[in-house]
């Protein structure tokens, strides 16, 4: 009977570690999420504040180069939510007397903050010819050596 009791316990231990995971899983990627809607907040700035300076004065100075840090900074944490998302989906259930090794984390890990980012802008204008190139489903900007788009997994 108490291995009955047992059992039960594990299968209640495994269902509140599958919910909380579940939990976590969506709260890290709505915070995703909202990075990236920051990320092209940013983008749409960065684009007004050229169109609007392009015709009437040079485009560059401090304004952009803000944005350009704003974008360095996003980026880097959606980095790290990614690297969230993927460390949560590879916790696996552990029942009660596991090793501490292979047991997952009850609570969400804290990290250190990620240094602050920099910005540097370029030196000279981009070459004439392309470096990067844009994938035709999503429209995230990529090398043009790639040949799949590292955001949706497009062929381009």
């Amino acid at each position: 009977m108490s291995d009955f009791f047992g059992k039960i316990k594990s299968g209640a231990g495994k269902v509140t570690f599958e919910a909380d995971k579940a939990n976590r899983l969506n709260r890290a990627k709505g915070d995703l999420e909202k990075i990236k809607s920051q990320i092209q907040a940013q983008y749409s700035k960065l684009g007004e504040m050229y169109y609007r300076q392009r015709a009437t004065m040079g485009v560059s100075g401090p304004a952009y180069d803000e944005i350009c840090q704003a974008i360095v900074g996003l980026e880097q944490q959606a980095a790290s939510k990614n690297a969230e998302i993927q460390r949560i989906n590879a916790e696996v259930y552990a029942p009660e007397g596991a090793s501490p090794a292979t047991q997952p984390l009850s609570a969400p890990a804290q990290y250190p903050p990620a240094p602050a980012p920099t910005y540097t802008p370029p030196a000279a204008p981009a070459p004439a010819e392309a470096t990067t190139k844009f994938c035709p489903n999503c429209g995230k900007e990529m090398a043009v050596a790639v040949k799949f788009c590292p955001d949706c997994g497009t062929k381009v």
